[in-house]
């Protein structure tokens, strides 16, 4: 029980930052402790403090813990049980009740808490400055852009680097297997996957064959990739091109 306590506890850790920002965590506790003592509310004290209190109790809870991983047999969703606790709604609910009396005092010692207490999130090697109003790599707007039809569906093969980007810009673009296969501990199979990453030099006549049993309209591969015939030998078509990727368009299939 002590193990999977302290698993928890780790978990929690990761969610709340608290390695990179010890604050964060304290803010909130120190305002669901206020909420505590403070809201009168009935409404709002079931939503500011007993939903979150009943949520840590249960996250951190081994037997809770036993029960969700047997009914769900999956061990690793069970950090997502904490995206319901509102850190944030809590923190900035008890900063404004606290406050109240006292706005324009309130709000300069809330501001300078936030700064101080805060980081440039910039600084993070997972985050980078949006290239776009989409917040996508440039390139695979431009690519989905290209293939994206104005009605209907299409279906598009496309490198592993673009499996994430094409769907989140249009759900117009459907293709033939998608996040799982980057995910290696999910340990998925997929042949058209196979053909299109796997192989060193993709076989033209057995990987156009798949394209067509999986109704590929569009084949987008990075200019580098060795084939061993051209694409265009097997009645497809050079249908746009970007920096770094030719997109193929089959003419037996059209859009």
């Amino acid at each position: 029980m002590w193990g999977i306590f302290l698993e928890s506890l780790v978990i929690f850790q990761n969610y709340a930052g608290y390695h990179q920002n010890k604050f964060l965590f304290g803010i909130f506790l120190f305002f669901l402790l206020y909420l505590w003592l403070k809201e009168d509310n009935k409404v709002l004290r079931a939503l500011f403090v007993y939903t979150p209190t009943l949520l840590l109790f249960l996250f951190f809870c081994p037997v809770f813990r036993k029960v969700f991983v047997a009914l769900l047999n999956d061990a690793e969703t069970y950090y997502r049980l904490i995206w319901l606790l509102q850190m944030s709604m809590v923190s900035a609910y008890g900063a404004v009740k606290l406050c109240g009396k006292y706005r324009k005092m309130g709000l300069v010692i809330m501001t300078i808490a936030i700064v101080a207490c805060g980081s440039y999130v910039y600084q993070s090697e997972h985050i980078t400055k949006a290239e776009n109003w989409y917040h996508l790599p440039e390139e695979a707007v431009e690519v989905a852009e290209l293939i994206d039809p104005e009605e209907g569906r299409v279906m598009a093969l496309v490198p592993a680097d673009l499996i994430y980007y094409i769907r989140q810009y249009s759900s117009r673009i459907n293709m033939p297997y998608g996040r799982e296969m980057l995910i290696a501990r999910w340990d998925y199979y997929h042949d058209m996957y196979e053909a299109m990453e796997q192989a060193e030099v993709i076989e033209t006549s057995s990987f156009v064959e798949l394209t067509r049993s999986y109704g590929c309209n569009y084949v987008v591969l990075k200019q580098d990739r060795k084939v061993e015939e051209p694409l265009t030998d097997y009645g497809f078509v050079l249908y746009a091109q970007t920096e770094n990727y030719l997109i193929y368009q089959d003419t037996e299939l059209g859009e």
